[in-house]
């Protein structure tokens, strides 16, 4: 069967979490590694199953974002810029470990296993779940909104700067009073002002787009994920009678698209029993349509998690020895980032076409130090749509990634080994 065939089986329905379609896809997925000879483990996972609590809580942090953005006039400017301080550490730190305490939906991650006895351990992952489609607003500007996106960053962190001098100033002259009636005087009126029109702009399309993500349609996710399950398989096949010296563990998590939860539990579960100066994380989503690899280098902005330098230099030797066109990578959000976070040794591969950096994109990189060189980002417009379908699929570019997949074992075997 080839790498098509499978994305064809996978993708035949939706597969949102919680549905049948999920459930279908599971049992299709462990039959397939099973009759592959693997070794197959259903482990159930948790995800938080409420659309409309995931949705309040999109639209509560923005609304707090831009309801401190906006009080400056009352509130003493530097507790305004404390207050989006402790918001965003709130919502990048401490909050996803409460998230994980309060799902409670049943799901079911896939693991199969080859050459279990081995010390070394390559973890190939993806998800196998698929997503609400986007809004037609979203999809129709996704290439405006990206372009777009990095100028607001940029005017808004802007601003928190000006409140912070304008802190300082009050400090200096009035001292520290909770509530100022001062805060916003004279020039910094007109500052203000024009901020608080500005973000009442920015919460508009915003607030919609978050909203209609409670529509009842779900993509097939032919590229999203079910390529990168499908060249799990078939890589799988082609390698299962390889005289490797890795244990290799094929992840198909499930809930990915509904917050990472079944990457997020199946990780904080099992880390204590990965050994991480013998663990490796290659990480596969959306990998059939895009005409260039897109290799991922790290995420996050403040407090940045880096890919593994010699497994991102694997990536990258194989897609040269095998002529591929390749581009480094920052930031996006899939299976890979929870082992980011827990110091594994993790790289991760999509596919995707590309636009040009805006000036905003590149002060962004400059300004938080994104070690990226390239002028150029990822694009895809397809994914989350009813666009995301079999028939859209490219079966030459998912052969390409099962070569680039096995080529990229078979160079982190050769090291394994000759470091032995």
């Amino acid at each position: 069967m080839s790498t098509l065939s499978f994305v064809e089986k996978i993708a035949s329905k939706p597969r949102f979490a919680g549905t049948v379609g999920e459930q279908d896809a599971c049992t299709l997925i462990s039959d397939e590694f099973e009759n592959l000879g693997c070794e197959v483990e259903r482990e159930e996972t948790e995800y938080i199953k409420s659309e409309r609590y995931l949705t309040f809580w999109g639209l509560t942090i923005l609304w707090l974002t831009l309801l401190l953005l906006a009080s400056p006039r009352l509130i003493h400017p530097l507790l305004v810029c404390a207050g989006i301080i402790v918001l965003f550490a709130f919502q990048t730190i401490i909050y996803p470990r409460i998230e994980l305490r309060f799902a409670r939906s049943k799901s079911t991650n896939i693991i199969a296993t080859v050459n279990p006895e081995k010390d070394h351990r390559l973890i190939i992952c993806g998800h196998y779940d698929s997503a609400r489609v986007m809004s037609k607003f979203a999809q129709r500007n996704q290439k405006t909104l990206m372009n777009i996106a990095p100028f607001i960053s940029l005017v808004i962190m802007l601003y928190v700067v000006l409140l912070f001098v304008r802190g300082l100033q009050l400090l200096a002259t009035d001292g520290f009073n909770i509530y100022t009636s001062d805060g916003m005087t004279g020039v910094w009126e007109f500052i203000w002002l024009f901020y608080v029109v500005l973000l009442g702009v920015i919460a508009i399309p915003a607030t919609y787009i978050l909203l209609a993500h409670l529509t009842n349609k779900i993509s097939h996710g032919a590229d999203d994920n079910a390529s990168g399950i499908a060249v799990m398989l078939e890589a799988a096949r082609r390698l299962k009678d390889d005289n490797l010296n890795l244990r290799i563990d094929f992840a198909c998590f499930a809930a990915e698209e509904r917050g990472l939860f079944g990457s997020r539990k199946w990780v904080n579960k099992h880390i204590k029993e990965f050994d991480k100066d013998r663990t490796y994380v290659l990480n596969l989503d959306c990998v059939g349509r895009g005409k260039k690899f897109f290799i991922n280098k790290g995420l996050g902005i403040i407090r940045k998690k880096k890919a593994d330098p010699m497994l991102f230099n694997i990536v990258c030797s194989a897609c040269s020895e095998l002529h591929y066109p390749y581009q480094e990578a920052w930031g996006g959000s899939s299976d890979h980032a929870e082992f980011l976070r827990k110091k594994l040794k993790c790289c991760a591969i999509m596919r995707c076409d590309e636009i040009k950096a805006n000036v905003a994109h590149k002060t962004l990189r400059r300004i938080f130090r994104i070690p990226i060189r390239s002028d150029i980002i990822s694009f895809m417009d397809w994914i989350h749509t009813e666009t995301d379908v079999s028939d859209r699929m490219d079966e030459t570019r998912l052969e390409e990634t099962t070569q680039l997949t096995i080529r990229f074992v078979e160079k982190l075997d050769q090291q394994v080994t000759a470091a032995a």
